[in-house]
């Protein structure tokens, strides 16, 4: 390994590790309480300049944080949804994969719930959120397959996208019963979707 390279790992890491010590403090403490000084003690850091020599601002931070848990979240989601051969099966990988995905970062989601809440938004708030875009463009397409039944694609998105936020927030304390409301939400939007008259 070059000397680059070593140096690109290393300050990959550090990143990683401040981000990681960013979701625990946020999830345990909250946004407002979430300072960089506080980060530096959850991490073990020497000084805060550690943390703007990565990162500009709290924002900044933030915002590193929100692509992390995505990018996690997408190398569990792409390949199940890939593995599906219907656009049926593809939209229950989608749901059940992205539920387990906060299930089992309890801590992560937590952390992007906050930020979500918290941290200010910009063009006044006037965007339209990528997942539901992308969401919508997987519904569509299984219209055209014949998989879903006729349905406006972004309302229908929405909810599945609110349905997904909204157990990221109440999620049941027990791992079992969280796994079998996923199971439920999982059918309820195949019976949602499904072609009239199809059974199962």
């Amino acid at each position: 390994m070059t000397q680059a390279a070593r140096v690109y790992r290393s300050t990959e890491s550090r990143r990683q590790e401040i981000v990681d010590a960013a979701i625990h403090t946020l999830a345990t403490h909250g946004y407002a309480a979430t300072s960089f000084a506080r980060i530096m003690e959850t991490a073990g850091l020497s000084s805060t300049r550690m943390i703007s020599y990565h990162f500009a601002d709290k924002a900044a931070l933030m915002q590193a944080i929100v692509e992390s848990v995505i990018r996690e979240a997408a190398a569990v989601m792409v390949p199940a949804m890939e593995a599906e051969s219907t656009m049926r099966g593809k939209l229950a990988a989608y749901i059940h994969t992205n539920l387990m995905f906060l299930l089992e970062h309890r801590e992560a989601a937590r952390a992007v719930i906050e930020i979500i809440s918290n941290a200010p938004r910009q063009d006044n708030d006037i965007r339209e959120d990528t997942s539901v875009v992308l969401l919508s463009l997987l519904l569509a397409q299984g219209q055209e397959a014949g998989d879903f039944r006729a349905f406006d694609t972004a309302v229908v998105a929405r909810s599945i996208r609110a349905t997904i936020d909204a157990f990221a927030v109440h999620m049941p304390e027990r791992n079992d019963t969280a796994r079998a409301a996923i199971d439920e939400i999982v059918a309820l939007y195949d019976r949602a979707t499904r072609p009239e008259g199809l059974i199962s």
